[in-house]
This record gives C-alpha cells, structure tokens and sequence, in this order.
C-alpha cells in the first residue's frame, strides 16, 4: 500500500539557525524579528534584527476559513474560520473546515458526503521549493531575552521560526548554547508543505538534528490523513520514529478505523517506513493484527507486506492472502501471493516481473497441496496442483520483434477450482504459443508455434499449429494504380486425441456418454497435415471526395499433405474420400464501390452535417468441391451487417465459399462540428444469383434453406448517443423468406458524465442461426439443442441466444447506493445470474454487501447440463479508504466482470 509523506521533516539549517537567533544577547525586545544567514566566509551564521517588516512574510494568525461569501481581506496568510453555532466541537486547528464554509471550487473537490476537508492556509514560502542553504530564517516573538551566566536564550510570546516552507510556532523557545540545544514549549505547531504537526513541548539538537516531539498530532492534508502519537523523534540519521502511533483518514471526532503501532519508523530519504505490533481498530474495537508491516511512503517501489486480503467460496472455504512485494532493482521486481484455504491447504503463487531497454515480461508460478479430495476419482486430476507462465516481449532490433506467451496447468480443474493474481487468461484453452516477426518496408514475415493445454474436459482437443510461417506485404511498384500484393502462409496442424472412458467424481466409467469426445470423432475430423496458402491479388483503389470504386482479382490456391489414423480411415462417411494430397485453386472477383453525400442540417436548434452512404458490392467466386478437405481452422461466422461486404461467409482458409451476388447497402450518419457522432443507421442485403453449395462438413446445401434463398436477411445497424452521457446501439437480422428474426440485440447503457456513479445497462441478445461442430455427433449442425431428444444426456436451446442482461449501480442518497443485476436465459428458461446489494460509502470508508445467485460450472461428467448447478452465496466487501480492501476484494472483479460503466465509476470516485 502507497502511505502519504510523514507528518514531519525537520531542517538542520532551520534549527541551527534558530538556535543562534536564540543565542543571540539580548534584553526585552518587543516583537523582535532577526533574519539570519549563512556565512560562507566564516562557515557560521550571521543573525541581525530587522528594523522593519514591511517585507516580511505575514504572521500567521489562527487557522481560520470564510464562507465563500465573504472576501478576504488583504495581506492575511491565513483567512479565519468560524465555527458554525451547530458544531460542538472545533478541529480548526488541524486545518479542518466544514463543508458549509468551503468555496464552490472545494466542496467539488471532495464527495458529496463528507462533512469537510483539511485544508492548508496560504502563507508565505508554503510553496517554495529552493534549496534550504540559500534560504535566511525569520524569526519574531513578543519578547526575548539572553542569560549570559547560563549561555541560555529564550523567546517569549508567538513564538515563530520560518525558513522557506518549514514553519515552527510555540509560546516558547529557549536555547541552551552549552548543549546545542532548542526546546519548544506550548502549543508547538510545526508545518511542512501540506503537513501539520501539533504537540506540547518539542526538543531539538542542534548538532545533530535530532528532534523530540511529545503528545503528537498530525494531519497530511493531500491525503485527507491524520493520526497522534505519543511521542515523535526524529534520529540524527534523518529517521522518524512514532511511539505509540495511530493513522486514520476518517474526519476529526469520527474513528470508524484507524491504525494503531507501537513502534512506527519512517525514512523520507529512501522512502520507506515500517511498524511493529500493528493493529487494526474499528470504532476502537481491534478487528485485527500483524506482528510488522514495511510500506513505501512515496511512489519509489519498496519491499515490503503489503494490505491482506480475506474472502469465502464454497469450494474452498475462507481465503488469507498476505501478498509480499519485492523490488529486486529498478527493472525487474517480484511478489509473492501466499494463500490459505480452509479446505484445500496452503497454496504459494508468485510472479517475477522484468524490463530491459529492449524486452519485457514475466515469469508467474503457483503450487498446492490440495486436501480438498472431492475429485480424487475424476479422470486427469492430481492432487499436487500447479501452474506456471512465462510471458514475453522482446524488440531484439526495430524490425524484429520474439513474443512467448506459454501456460501450463497440473489438471484441466485448475481454474475451476483456484484463482489466480497473476492475471492470466484462463478460458477452456490455455495459449502456449512463441513467435518471431520481421516487419519490412512492404511486407512482414513471421514464424510462429501454437499449442494448447487444456483447461476443460468437455472440449474437442484443438489442433496446434507446429509451425506457422506467414509471409505478406505489397510490391513496390503501381503502375497505372494498380497494386499488387500477396499473402502466403504455411502451418502443419497437430493434435494428441484422447481416447478411451472419462471417469466422474463418484467412478463411473465405461457407459457411453462417458466416452471422450476426441474418441467420438470420425473420418476426416481425426485428420492431420501440412497446408500451404498461397494468395496473389490485383486490385486499382479509385478513391475520390465522393465516393470510391475498389475492383480485386485475387487468385487463392492450397495444397493439403494430409495422413489420417486407422480409426479415421474406418469410420469414413459415404461423402468422403480420404486423398495425402490435394490441392484447391480458386479465383476471387470483386468491385466495392460508394458514394458520399452530405448536407448541414439542424434538428431541437443544434446543427449537423447529415451524410447518405450508399454502397454497391459484387463479388464472384466459383464453385470448387471442397468435401474431402478436412477442416482446421475454418468456421461460419454469425450473419450480421458486416457479413455483406465479406469475400468469403467462412473464417479460416479450408473453406472458400462459392458467391454470385451484389449486395446493396445505406448509411445515414448524424455529425456534429466537433465529430462527435450523434446517429448511425445502416440497412442492407444481398441478393443471390445462385445456391452457396460449398458448405461445412456434413452440411448438405439442399438440405439447408439459407443456403438456397434467393436473398440474404435484412441486416441493421443502429446507434443513437442521445448525448455523452448514455448512448443505445442495436442490430437485427430479419429473414424474409422464414419471416422471423435470424438474429438481433439491443443495448442502453446509461452513465452520466458529471455524475458517473449512476449506472444502468439493459440489454436483450438473441441468435438462432447457430453453427457449429457438434461434440456428440462429430458433425457441423445449426441445431441449438445438445444431444438427441430422449437421451439422458439432451438439453434443450443449449447452444441459442436468447437472454437479456440488466444491471445498474444506482445511488439514493449521497452514501447509499443500490446494485444489482439480471441475467435471463429464455432458451432454457432459467437465471443464469442475480445479485442484488447495496453499497455504503463514507469518507474513509465502504462497505459493500452482495446476494448472488449464479450457475457455477463445475465439470463432474462429460454431460455439460450435470456440470451446470445452482450456487447462491454472500459477499462482503470492506474498504478502508487510504488503506484498501480488507475483505472481500474479489467482489470487486466481480462488479468490473458484470456491470458495464464500472471501472470507470471507481476511476473517478472520491
């Protein structure tokens, strides 16, 4: 955790200068002030008195602040505040003003529910930073006197000390030549820039600078902090030490929490500080304790523990974390994330982060001894759990550039059952993946390798690319406009298939459904091979202020080195036909083209730039058999608006989509003169000379409708900011032949921006023309259901879209807000998430309280719906403003995971 400055720094040039001042021989002298400067002939001090003060900086007078209504009155360092007649108790003497006498400008400054701010007083020299030693000290007091007999000089009345920014005032000063000594009496206040230091008697060696301070109390001003102390030392080696110290930044006569140590030590010059016995109070109640905690007091990186972390699941039972952070050097630094778990053991995750003039990453590891043994039958578990990552960037010259992202987990359970502070992405496959790319004036080549580790039972083992080679650019010439360019890629897919019987938690193995899904599939699904991709293209760009002509002939050509094990051979569909080597070539043409048409406009008397955008698209690609390919890395993505101006409706390059068509398309948009975009709209077809008979295995075009309409859906677009603070965007697919949507979603989202803690997102997603490969079968279907109707393993709408999602983070009064959030699934009719809660937010404080209904999956079989189960829990989540989370700080990526508008909420929170 970062702490503010310490409360106090003294000067060594300040006290001895103010012990001269203090030696000097004199009698009664009223209101004296002595300027004192070095002198660097003799290496001593020259103090001479002053005869006047018209140049003198100000005297401060009490700590008082006006209401915003009142003016200041010339020449005051500080204005004064009046108590209102309904305060009982005065913290003006901590700087501390009330809310109703803060100008406009301050009251913004801080949340609308605190009741006031410290707020440092002008006064001559707070901001100035030159250097002490070319700096002179003032000094005055009512009176002044000097015992020659004892060598002993005292100051009497306002006492006040100033030298630049350092400021010390007390009843009385006296100095005792003999020992080198200052001692301050009465109502000593010793001020910093933006630091205050109150106490009874203060003490200070002039040879040394050793500075004693008793009955402390102190306020850091830009960290709205305060605290007291039994008694404040500053070491001659510039250390500050606290006895019995406390830390807090709740508001004076308010202790909802506060720390508090019996030894507090802090080290301006190298930035660090620590405390021993430290404990946390609430309401001054001890909640808890830490034998020590080292901090950083500024935002150099320190060693040091830093603020723990408590929370609950489930699966684990109540979590510790204590992290503790290591800075090694100035490039490289690690942290160590130490983690108890009632039910699953002790568990040590670190990371170890480095940076070099030409590289950057890190190496991240984590292990466990789980107890927890309610997986112990499951098939691939292990009990000795771990993790370990190594990500990395490297720039080895300007063109050439090496990335490593590698992960790698001890079973496919790990990130069902563990979390990680290590940031790490943890889907159903986890990347291990390295690559090398060299970046040309025209053109960039690449090498890269790609594989995966699972992280899920219930997934088709994905192909890994063992190599990847890439290789694209442009020529350098265009004559007569045209250009030429090339893409090329050459990639050997891999995989490992499993084969056998999944065995679930309570060990049952061999029935059917147990049965991997790698060892379901069938033909040429189990096929592995080389591919080399080869795509040279001539297109003429004609582009005007008006629109755009952009006709392209490009030529795609691939060659397969396939093999195929027994099983895959055996198993072959009578469509197919197994073929090592094959190769496709397919010629591609299009013309995009459009127009641009805009007028100023005005609508409610603001003006826009209003544009009409229609656009032509033809493209036309022949039809080439492409049944006995088998598929890699190829797919059908959803339809949307987008889809129209696609040269090919399947992702990836084993499918090359046979097209005869033009698409037609219009786009209005609103713009106001600074660009802002007010309003979007696009709607658009196309329109189909001939049936798309290239489809994905196992689909047969006569059998499938979209692939034999005349006509694509309607697409639109749509997208309204009524103004910056809440905006609505949507789209909608409409299939004129089946008359019903193929596809659509709405979406509002409401954050104002003068007042960004009000959120409120609504939205409604639905998609029915779902493609995809069927794990049961091992064929490509659109069929939303999982399973066969009948079978114990059938789930209904599984795989359809068809949900809405309502969240908001609301507030009702300045301290309270609501939370909450819905998430429906209508395809198989049931909640999918609800939480609902409230947050409570003060000045030094906030809690957070959450009720959350959720579908936890938690993988016990191969039947996703037995993985599906209902799970209800309640989060807490405290924070200690200036301090930080104490418990419950995962409630907070649950809220950034859930709610849209979040993270911006809390960026600029109080």
């Amino acid at each position: 955790m970062a702490y503010p400055k310490p409360p106090f720094r003294p000067s060594f040039s300040l006290l001895l200068a103010s012990g001269l001042l203090l030696a000097q021989p004199a009698t009664s002298l009223a209101v004296s002030q002595v300027e004192c400067r070095a002198d660097s002939a003799g290496g001593g001090w020259v103090c001479v008195p002053l005869e006047t003060t018209a140049d003198l900086p100000p005297r401060p007078g009490k700590p008082v602040v006006r209401t915003p209504e009142s003016a200041p009155e010339p020449e005051r360092a500080v204005s004064e505040v009046r108590q209102p007649a309904t305060q009982t108790a005065d913290f003006s003497e901590l700087d501390w003003v009330p809310r109703d006498q803060l100008t406009e400008a301050q009251q913004a400054a801080i949340a609308p529910y605190c009741s006031g701010d410290y707020i440092e007083p002008p006064r001559a020299g707070r901001d100035d930073n030159t250097p002490f030693d070319q700096l002179p000290v003032y000094a005055s007091a009512d009176s002044s006197s000097f015992e020659q007999r004892n060598q002993t000089g005292t100051l009497q009345g306002d006492v006040l000390l100033q030298q630049g920014r350092l400021q010390a005032q007390a009843n009385q000063a006296s100095f005792d030549q003999a020992n080198n000594l200052v001692r301050l009496n009465g109502d000593v206040r010793l001020r910093d820039q933006g630091v205050l230091v109150l106490g009874d008697r203060a003490q200070m060696q002039i040879d040394s600078g050793e500075t004693r301070i008793e009955q402390v109390r102190y306020v850091v001003h830009d960290a709205n902090a305060r605290g007291s102390a039994e008694k404040l030392m500053r070491r001659d080696d510039a250390v500050i030490v606290m006895t019995d110290g406390s830390y807090t930044t709740c508001s004076p006569g308010n202790n909802a929490w506060s720390l508090h140590s019996d030894d507090i030590e802090l080290d301006r010059e190298k930035g660090w500080g620590e405390a021993k016995h430290v404990t946390l109070k609430v309401k001054d109640v001890p909640v808890f304790y830490t034998p020590y905690i080292y901090f950083p007091l500024d935002d150099r990186r320190m060693s040091g523990l830093l603020v723990p972390s408590m929370s609950y699941s489930s699966g684990s039972g109540s979590h510790l974390t204590t992290p503790y952070y290591f800075n090694l050097a100035p490039n490289y630094d690690a942290t160590l994330y130490p983690t108890l778990m009632s039910d699953r053991g002790l568990q040590i995750e670190g990371e170890f982060r480095y940076l070099t003039p030409t590289s950057e990453g890190q190496f991240g590891a984590s292990v466990l001894d789980d107890r927890e043994d309610e997986r112990e039958l499951q098939s691939k578990y292990r009990d000795q759990r771990w993790m370990y990552n190594w990500q990395h960037v490297s720039n080895i010259t300007p063109r050439l550039q090496a990335t490593v992202d590698y992960t790698d987990i001890s079973d496919p359970y790990y990130f069902q059952d563990l979390d990680t502070y290590l940031g790490i992405d943890t889907d159903n496959f986890l990347d291990q993946r390295a690559g090398l790319s060299w970046q040309g004036d025209s053109f960039r080549a690449a090498l890269n390798v790609h594989g995966y580790e699972r992280a899920t039972v219930t997934d088709i083992t994905p192909y890994e690319r063992l190599p990847q080679l890439t290789l694209n650019g442009t020529l350098p010439f265009q004559p007569g406009g045209l250009r030429f360019s090339y893409g090329s890629e050459f990639v050997s897919f891999q995989r490992n298939l499993m084969d056998g019987y999944f065995t679930d938690e309570d060990g049952n193995t061999g029935l059917a459904e147990h049965r991997w899904y790698d060892d379901r599939l069938t033909g040429l699904t189990r096929a592995e091979g080389e591919r080399l991709h080869l795509e040279p293209r001539i297109s003429l760009p004609l582009d005007w202020d008006w629109g755009f002509v952009h006709p392209s002939l490009k030529y795609a050509y691939t060659r397969y080195d396939l093999s195929l094990d027994n099983q895959g051979q055996q198993s072959l569909a009578e469509y197919e036909r197994f073929d090592s080597n094959q190769d496709r070539g397919v010629p591609i043409f299009s013309v995009d083209s459009g127009l641009y048409f805009d007028r100023p406009t005005e609508l409610f008397g603001q003006r826009y730039t209003q544009t009409l955008e229609p656009r032509l698209f033809y493209l036309h690609v022949p039809e080439e058999d492409q049944d006995d390919i088998p598929i890699f890395d190829s797919g059908e993505p959803a339809f949307s608006y987008a889809s129209l101006w696609r040269e090919n409706r399947f992702s990836g390059k084993d499918r090359i989509g046979d097209a005869n068509q033009v698409s037609l398309g219009l786009t209005n948009r609103w713009l106001e003169a600074n660009g802002f975009e007010r309003q979007r709209f696009s709607i658009g077809q196309s329109f189909y000379f001939r049936d798309r008979k290239v489809q994905l295995r196992g689909i047969d075009y006569r059998a499938r409708q979209n692939a034999q309409s005349s006509e694509s859906p309607v697409a639109l677009v749509y997208q309204y900011r009524f103004n910056r603070d809440w905006r609505f965007t949507s789209s909608f697919n409409w299939d004129t032949d089946q008359s019903e949507t193929r596809s659509g979603s709405a979406m509002w989202h409401y954050q104002p921006e003068d007042n960004p803690r009000k959120i409120l997102n609504i939205g409604y997603r639905y998609r029915n023309d779902t493609m995809r490969f069927d794990r049961e079968t091992g064929e490509w279907t659109t069929n939303p259901d999982y399973g066969v109707p009948g079978s114990p393993n059938y789930v209904r709408n599984y795989y359809k879209t068809d949900h809405h999602d309502i969240s908001f983070m609301w507030p009702v009064s300045p301290q309270w807000s609501l939370i909450g959030r819905w998430q429906r699934d209508y395809g198989r009719n049931r909640t999918v998430e609800a939480f609902g809660g409230f947050e409570y937010d003060s000045c030094c404080w906030k809690l957070r309280v959450i009720n959350r209904y959720w579908i936890d999956y938690d993988e016990r079989s191969l039947n996703p719906n037995r993985n599906d189960e209902p799970d209800r829990g309640i989060f807490l989540q405290i924070v200690f403003k200036g301090l930080g989370n104490v418990a419950g700080s995962g409630v907070d990526a649950l809220l950034e995971e859930s709610i849209n508008g979040y993270r911006e909420r809390e960026n600029n929170a109080f």
